[in-house]
């Protein structure tokens, strides 16, 4: 079975380099992923996160999340992790 690549939207695409604008201000410049890094995880980190908006992002609002979609949930985990960034909670 062979998928059409997915365009993302324009929000898609700015979400993508919101997220990768902070992670480039926000982490360390001698900052290297890197395998087994659980334990590098930083708690503020994460409550930076979730200001942004960005930890529990496809909880519907009335249980207190934000109610975006799952491509939007992607997209910041992905730039995340592709950063070496630790993050949890990030549903």
């Amino acid at each position: 079975m062979q998928f059409a690549p997915t365009a993302l939207s324009p929000d898609e695409e700015a979400l993508r380099a919101e997220v990768r604008e902070f992670l480039a201000a926000e982490l360390p410049a001698d900052h290297r992923p890197a395998l087994g890094s659980a334990g590098r995880y930083d708690p503020e980190f994460s409550r930076t996160l979730a200001e942004r908006g960005w930890v529990g992002m496809a909880i519907p609002p009335r249980y207190g999340g934000h109610g975006r979609s799952a491509v939007d949930r992607f997209l910041v985990a992905e730039e995340l992790l592709a950063a070496g960034a630790i993050a949890r909670g990030l549903v």
